[in-house]
């Protein structure tokens, strides 16, 4: 009897189902993407480069000195462009707002009319307080309620 013929020749070995080569290519694509990727990024942004350098100055930066105050460019400067242009651009926004303020205290602290035609008057908000205190609040009549109460008798 022969039992050797077992030793003579290797038992088959399953692979691990895993393409190696499929890998391989998927890295060299992907890391050659990347690179070309970049090279185009880096082109794009040499050219914004030459562009910026070569570009004509604006009117409004020609027109303005660029003196950095309190970490602003134009601090005397509130807006950018006249009645027409739109959007208005703000660049020192601190100054608008305190302008509004300013002119929303004016209006709630002092007389002035709001329609001279029709005779509407601005009076100050507190001097408007007083007046309701000794005025009181209006109410209304009782005559259209008695009115409606005839009306639904007959």
């Amino acid at each position: 009897m022969d039992t050797n013929h077992h030793a003579t020749s290797a038992p088959p070995v399953e692979g691990d189902g895993v393409s190696y080569s499929g890998i391989v290519w998927f890295v060299v694509i992907l890391a050659v993407t990347t690179f070309v990727c970049q090279g185009l990024m880096w082109v794009l942004l040499k050219t914004f480069q030459h562009q910026a350098t070569v570009a004509e100055v604006s009117p409004v930066a020609a027109t303005t000195e660029h003196v950095a105050t309190e970490g602003r460019v134009y601090p005397a400067m509130t807006s950018i462009g006249g009645a027409s242009a739109q959007p208005k651009l703000l660049v020192n926004e601190p100054a608008n707002l305190a302008q509004f303020r300013a002119k929303q205290h004016d209006q709630l602290t002092t007389y002035g009319w709001m329609d001279k035609n029709a005779g509407v008057v601005r009076i100050p908000i507190d001097r408007a307080k007083d007046l309701i205190l000794e005025r009181g609040l209006p109410v209304r009549g009782a005559a259209p309620a008695a009115d409606a109460k005839k009306e639904i008798k007959k």
